[in-house]
């Protein structure tokens, strides 16, 4: 293969991979293996953050549902894999198939184009940020493609 096309197939990749994934809409950290969000930052527009495990390029979505409690899900489904959701008004709508979901179902259903569940079993609230253990994130990383 020559040099030129090598190129081009690695800018169509890298283009790729920057359009599958929205660029962060806050400051989220990783501390010791852990994504920590910081809860100032979340309101009704939904943060996308980032975060590479063992190889593999994740995303979270945080936002504050009607309800005004703190949703997290990851930006893939299990139907569509990690293609991931944008914003339209109250909704989150799917990349791949178009289906939207409200804000207030995120984290309370599942399966299908749902956006997958952190839960709140797994991640914890420690008063000014979310935290999601780097344990959980590694067992949720086939959700996504590998770097």
């Amino acid at each position: 293969m020559s040099k030129r096309i090598r190129s081009i197939l690695a800018a169509i990749a890298l283009f790729s991979a920057a359009a599958a994934f929205p660029a962060a809409g806050g400051e989220a950290a990783v501390v010791d293996g852990d994504l920590v969000i910081p809860k100032k930052d979340l309101s009704k527009v939904a943060r996308f953050y980032p975060v590479v495990i063992e190889g593999y390029r994740m995303e979270i979505i945080a936002v504050t549902a009607p309800d005004r409690t703190n949703r997290v899900v990851f930006n893939a489904c299990q139907a569509c894999g990690p293609v991931g959701y944008s914003q339209r008004g109250d909704s989150v709508v799917c990349k791949a198939c178009g289906n939207a979901f409200k804000l207030s179902v995120l984290e309370r259903e599942r399966g299908g184009c749902n956006p997958i569940p952190v839960g709140e079993k797994n991640r914890r609230d420690d008063g000014a940020n979310i935290v999601i253990g780097r344990e959980f994130l590694k067992l949720a990383k086939d959700y996504f493609s590998k770097l």
